[in-house]
């Protein structure tokens, strides 16, 4: 028994002194200046290079095949003018967002190399104004920016359909990096005044991109509007004024929310579907259950910074509570938003794990680190979640090579059979995983349509 103990006492002393001394080393690079410039670079390098590694390893899936042609027609897309006669015939034969499917036939319109790169940078821009909404306009903090990323990536249900997949990036990465620029200036606001001309050139700009924030997507966008809402509650909170260009920016919003929701092909896809008291009961407790299911980590994970905050608040605890309270809030009317919708895809919580993520994120930010409990908590998580993405990466990289080898091969076989005058391919349907879009039922007429042969996807047994 004594062994034991003095085993333990060992190990335990070892762990206490290799905490000191990566304190130690964290406060000597925290006294210089170019010591932080170069962990900042470092990071936003590594965090650009995983990306881009991923995003070439994508290869096109589903409704990938779809958006190379004109929506409706047998016509492939060859143009800007042909993207937006797409787009025309998808708002009125399909559904409203006009934006994210530009973005989505742009992208597509492009060598994939360099659709690989932006989509690597909007990642990129979309974790950093994650960052800017946690700290608004003060001190910068390296921990902040790495735990963003390692929630974006354990957090998010869906990470390859809704980063990595070129149709769900645009649909959910961009449009989400579009509304949090959007409302990055309502954040920052602190009451200043603006002269005439910038009052006129502001409000002008705000209302334009509130039309296309709005007109994104349809639960993201509708808990955008009442974040502004919330920000102009806190504004009053604080007796600011509440200034002409956020009044310009929500109607912008509203504008482009409607535009979104009133699309005429919402109304011919919805038919003429009940909306009764047992519909609305049942998707409520689906929408309830699917916030749980796959969002439970990140829920408990909240609920454990607001406690911690509770017991070690940092300076303005209630300011930072109301601004933490304005994007949970948001979140959980994203969720009750899809009682609207007839399902409830994982990927459609991009945006509520993307507002909790910034309303646990203020709290974070503003949790007294002097206390040393915070800063040994701060260090393990950061390093245990840190060696957990290197092993997760590697699951997600074999998981994509699988499957671009699988399209590899397909293509080969294709090519083999139009050569030989063969009427049709037969292949495996491919399931998917957290990491990389399934092909869906629809998949083998989109690629019937792209490769010029018919294409079957028979289940697996």
């Amino acid at each position: 028994m004594n062994i034991q103990s003095n085993t333990f006492e060992r190990a335990l002393s070892s762990l206490k002194d290799i905490y000191t001394r990566t304190e130690r080393v964290i406060d000597r690079i925290g006294d210089s200046k170019l010591k932080k410039s170069f962990l900042w670079t470092l990071t936003v390098l590594f965090c650009l290079s995983a990306l881009l590694f991923l995003n070439i390893l994508t290869p096109l899936i589903s409704d990938d095949f779809a958006y190379l042609f004109i929506y409706g027609e047998n016509i492939r897309v060859a143009s800007i003018g042909d993207i937006v006669q797409s787009q025309i015939n998808h708002y009125y034969q399909w559904g409203g967002r006009s934006v994210a499917h530009f973005i989505a036939q742009a992208l597509l319109l492009l060598p994939a190399y360099f659709a690989d790169v932006l989509n690597t940078l909007v990642y990129l821009g979309y974790a950093l104004l994650i960052y800017f909404h946690v700290t608004g306009r003060n001190k910068a903090s390296l921990s902040l920016f790495i735990f963003i990323n390692l929630a974006i990536w354990f957090m998010q249900p869906v990470f390859g359909d809704t980063v990595l997949w070129l149709t769900g990036s645009a649909n959910y990465l961009w449009c989400t990096f579009l509304i949090l620029l959007f409302l990055l200036p309502y954040r920052f606001y602190k009451g200043g005044e603006l002269n005439v001309a910038g009052k006129i050139l502001v409000s002008a700009g705000l209302f334009l991109s509130g039309i296309i924030a709005g007109w994104t997507n349809e639960n993201t966008a509708g808990a955008m509007v009442l974040i502004i809402a919330f920000f102009f509650i806190y504004y009053r909170s604080h007796k600011w004024k509440i200034p002409v260009w956020a009044v310009s920016g929500l109607l912008g919003g509203i504008i482009g929310y409607a535009i979104l929701i009133l699309a005429p092909g919402n109304f011919e896809r919805a038919g003429e579907s009940a909306f009764g008291f047992s519909v609305i009961a049942y998707r409520l407790f689906n929408c309830t259950l699917t916030f749980f299911f796959y969002s439970g980590t990140l829920i408990l994970s909240c609920l454990v910074i607001y406690i911690l905050y509770y017991r070690f608040p940092g300076g303005g605890r209630n300011d930072k509570l109301k601004l933490s309270i304005i994007y949970s809030i948001a979140a959980i009317a994203a969720v009750y938003a899809m009682l609207f919708s007839p399902t409830f895809p994982r990927r459609a919580l991009f945006g509520v794990v993307t507002f909790l993520i910034v309303g646990a994120g203020i709290l974070y930010y503003n949790l007294d680190f002097s206390q040393k409990l915070l800063r040994q908590l701060r260090l393990s998580v950061i390093t245990i979640g840190t060696i957990s993405f290197f092993f997760t990466f590697y699951l997600a990289a074999k998981d994509i090579n699988t499957f671009r080898n699988i399209m590899e091969e397909r293509e080969i076989k294709i090519e083999e059979a139009k050569r030989k005058g063969v009427a049709s391919c037969e292949f495996e349907r491919y399931e998917g995983s957290a990491y990389i879009h399934g092909e869906d039922p629809f998949s083998e007429e989109l690629m019937t349509r792209h490769y010029g042969i018919k294409i079957r996807l028979k289940g697996r047994d």
